[in-house]
């Protein structure tokens, strides 16, 4: 009798746990929502911090690189200089603009004619609006430090000389490392042997051709002529005479002889 109201008083302990449980995790919701609370604020916190931390070493970084600046003499005055630049660039850029676009969609500028197997042998034609007779040729070889030189960099001589009745040909070349001095000689020279036998089909007169260089341009040229001249000193064919050049302008180039020599 003893065993079974022991059993009795167990069963009725144990039918009371879900009630006691349930009770005790209620007890417990409140608490666990205080304790979560402190990291959210400490994790703002700590974000706040670190704001405040880079835009204090930006501002450390961006002070002392005026003062390097500055100590270097590289401030203010190089800061004024360099938006002054900056202006004349964008007022000039009107005028660059209306060339670009005379240079692209002009139906009287012939772009990139073929003159020869290398893949910067080729010129663009500056023709005059109206071809009613053989029309005096210029021959264009700009410069770019023997580095950057560039056929488009004639566009602006071309259409103020197109305006005027004159055919221009701007030559193009292999700049270094492409090419050596002698493959820009090499080059030059296929473009104006490419003139003197062809410019008759755009309208120009072979007998009235002028050259013009600038800069690197007129430094090439003058090897050009002077190369010419002895090959046909010594009796070596030709596919151009130095003859058949009116007149040679060089502009701001290189003449030193023995570097010249050298070259050629």
């Amino acid at each position: 009798m003893e065993n079974q109201g022991d059993t009795a008083h167990l069963l009725a302990r144990v039918s009371t746990l879900p009630s006691i449980l349930y009770n005790y995790h209620r007890r417990r919701k409140p608490s666990s929502k205080t304790k979560s609370t402190p990291p959210i604020i400490y994790n703002q916190g700590s974000f706040s911090r670190e704001i405040g931390h880079a835009a204090a070493e930006t501002y450390l970084i961006t002070r002392l690189s005026f003062k390097l600046l500055s100590c270097l003499g590289l401030g203010y005055r190089w800061i004024t200089r360099f938006l002054g630049l900056a202006l004349y660039a964008m007022l000039l850029m009107p005028g660059f603009i209306q060339v670009a676009f005379y240079y692209f969609f002009s139906p009287l500028v012939r772009r990139s004619v073929v003159y020869g197997d290398q893949p910067r042998n080729r010129l663009d034609l500056y023709l005059p609006a109206k071809i009613d007779s053989p029309k005096p040729v210029v021959v264009f070889v700009t410069g770019g430090a023997w580095i950057i030189g560039y056929k488009a960099w004639g566009s602006l001589l071309g259409k103020q000389l197109s305006e005027h009745d004159i055919i221009v040909a701007c030559i193009d070349y292999r700049n270094f490392p492409q090419g050596t001095i002698g493959d820009m000689v090499e080059d030059v020279s296929q473009g104006i042997s490419f003139v003197c036998s062809s410019i008759a089909d755009y309208g120009g007169d072979p007998n009235r051709i002028y050259l013009t260089g600038q800069s690197a341009g007129a430094h090439i040229s003058s090897c050009v002529l002077v190369k010419q001249a002895i090959k046909e000193s010594r009796g070596e064919t030709v596919s151009w005479s130095t003859s058949q050049i009116k007149a040679f302008f060089g502009l701001s180039g290189a003449k030193d002889d023995e570097v010249n020599s050298k070259l050629l």
